[in-house]
């Protein structure tokens, strides 16, 4: 039987910037027991993707199937408490909060059911495709005015363009409107 304290003491000694994914990795198993399954998105993949060279003050965690009674449950066990905001939940021992966005995965229209499969130690937990991080930065800076998140995709690139799938990101930019935001970003 896995001492989850014990495993929360071992990630709250972690660097901060390894914190959030080795997070995610265990509460990967806690929901996985109640058939619930966990993908991490945001800031929190652009941190794990660029390195800690961007550095996030979250974990974003979707969960896939009936969650309600199931969250609280899951993250009390583990000593997280629920903050005024509904999706929020912070823990003494760390200096971010867990967010469970609304699922589905989606980045544009597209709704996303492929991710990347981390192992970590005895633990797994599934991210959010680089091509489709990139997407979602690029989306984000461009219809919301946010230039930082457009620098993140860049990051995300310069960081990964050798392991991108280029096909994909092109294909998926282009069904999406973005070919020319796309193409400023594979410049660099």
């Amino acid at each position: 039987m896995i001492d989850y304290q014990k495993e929360l003491k071992l990630i709250a000694n972690m660097p901060p910037t390894n914190q959030q994914i080795a997070l995610a990795a265990l509460l990967t198993s806690c929901f996985k027991k109640q058939r619930v399954y966990l993908v991490v998105v945001g800031g929190a993949a652009v941190q794990y993707y660029s390195e800690a060279q961007y550095v996030t003050k979250d974990l974003d965690a979707i969960l896939f199937c009936d969650t309600k009674n199931i969250v609280d449950e899951v993250m009390n066990e583990l000593g997280f408490k629920r903050t005024s905001s509904f999706r929020h939940f912070e823990h003494p021992s760390f200096s971010f909060v867990v967010e469970f966005p609304p699922s589905p995965v989606q980045v544009g229209s597209r709704h996303l059911e492929q991710f990347n499969l981390l192992k970590m130690d005895q633990y797994t937990v599934e991210v959010i495709r680089i091509e489709d991080i990139i997407m979602d930065r690029i989306i984000g800076g461009v219809e919301w005015e946010q230039e930082h998140l457009l620098n993140q995709a860049k990051l995300l690139w310069i960081k990964n363009k050798k392991i991108i799938d280029k096909k994909y990101l092109i294909d998926f930019a282009k069904k999406e409107g973005y070919s020319k935001t796309l193409r400023e970003i594979m410049k660099l």
